[in-house]
């Protein structure tokens, strides 16, 4: 596990994921020195917009009449960063942005647009504000707003300050994001949405606004915090406890961060690459449905996202056929489509696999081939 702190490892993946992260944190802790050091040394373009001295057309666009039609024009920062060969985009001071330009900018963090131009995907946004109680002329922040960040409480690390404010902080480069995080692993990816999914399925937290304003203005759950996190959980580590939490406390709140936890932990869930090479290890009839929900489609989206091999293809038809065969073919139904659709066009399938599922879809009236 790299030493880098664990708000640090979650920024990272933030970053890398390209989930809009708000950094909070009181004045004067080295919020934006740090992020714009880090930035530069791990080769992004750093271009900070201040909320505070902007207006709402800075983000929105001023209107022009091109012909007949009316176009926005973008802005020199927003160039900037989709003319560098990747960029980091700093919303400095966010709870001072008065709320007109708080609106203005709902579209930066999300869509991605400045007017009518779109920041390429070589752009990460990355935010940071001082609690309202303490910003100056500080405002709250609107729920849509704080609904399309990852939040993460900015850890003040002394003893890194100490030790480089001796040299000025030369020779303290941050370790790189690779080191930070390990090289992308899709494979990893797949298994995380396949999990977070599956725990969704089961549960009535897929969204769920909070009434109390303070408790809005963090995360909490819906569709699109949901969606970030899954994005920012397959660029951390898997065993990397304390940032997958506050990963998940940052996108979806507390309550629903420790639900997923410990449905993880009581899961036992299966590693979808073993279940591939022997399907008999797999225990079909086992109470918890939501635990073969998140392997039979773990299963089915890397069968999607892998070169199509026959062999590939035809173990995961075998893991559906164990399912059916198993007793459980109402669970592996909804995958069969998407194991179907990736199938090599050398290969015919199986009468195996409608025979398996042969008495569920002639109860539905369908069969998925």
């Amino acid at each position: 596990m790299t030493k880098t702190m664990t708000h640090m490892r979650v920024i990272a993946a933030g970053i890398r994921a390209n989930v809009p992260t708000l950094i909070w944190g009181d004045p004067g802790v080295g919020k934006t020195a740090t992020m714009t050091d880090h930035g530069q040394k791990w080769g992004f373009h750093v271009e900070t917009v201040v909320g505070s001295i902007r207006e709402a057309t800075d983000f929105n666009g001023l209107p022009i009449v091109d012909g007949k039609v009316v176009e926005y024009t973008t802005q020199g920062w927003a160039e900037r960063c989709a003319d560098a060969d990747k960029a980091l985009l700093f919303f400095d001071e966010l709870t001072t942005a008065p709320p007109s330009v708080q609106r203005a900018m709902l579209r930066v963090l999300q869509e991605r647009f400045v007017g009518d131009f779109k920041l390429p995907d070589t752009v990460s946004i990355i935010a940071a504000a001082n609690p309202p109680s303490v910003a100056v002329d500080g405002w709250d922040l609107p729920a849509p707003i704080a609904n399309r960040l990852m939040h993460v409480d900015w850890k003040f690390d002394s003893e890194a300050w100490l030790t480089g404010v001796l040299t000025d902080f030369q020779g303290t480069d941050p370790e790189s994001l690779e080191v930070i995080l390990g090289r992308a692993d899709d494979t990893h990816k797949i298994k995380v949405r396949a999990q977070v999914t599956s725990f969704l399925r089961h549960t009535n937290l897929t969204h769920e606004m909070p009434t109390n304003a303070t408790a809005a203005g963090k995360g909490w759950p819906s569709p699109r915090s949901w969606t970030n996190a899954m994005s920012v959980l397959g660029e951390l580590r898997a065993d990397d406890e304390d940032a997958i939490l506050v990963a998940l406390i940052g996108c979806v709140g507390e309550k629903a961060a420790i639900e997923y936890v410990r449905w993880v932990e009581s899961s036992d869930l299966y590693d979808p690459d073993a279940v591939l090479a022997d399907p008999s290890i797999v225990d079909w009839r086992h109470p918890r449905v939501d635990r073969l929900y998140s392997l039979i489609y773990s299963i089915a989206a890397l069968t999607q996202s892998r070169p199509p091999t026959s062999k590939g293809w035809l173990a995961a038809v075998a893991v559906l056929e164990a399912a059916a065969n198993g007793g459980r073919p109402d669970v592996a139904a909804p995958a069969v489509k998407m194991v179907l659709r990736a199938k090599p066009r050398n290969v015919d399938v199986p009468e195996t696999l409608r025979a398996a599922f042969t008495d569920l879809f002639a109860a539905t009236g369908r069969w998925a081939a």
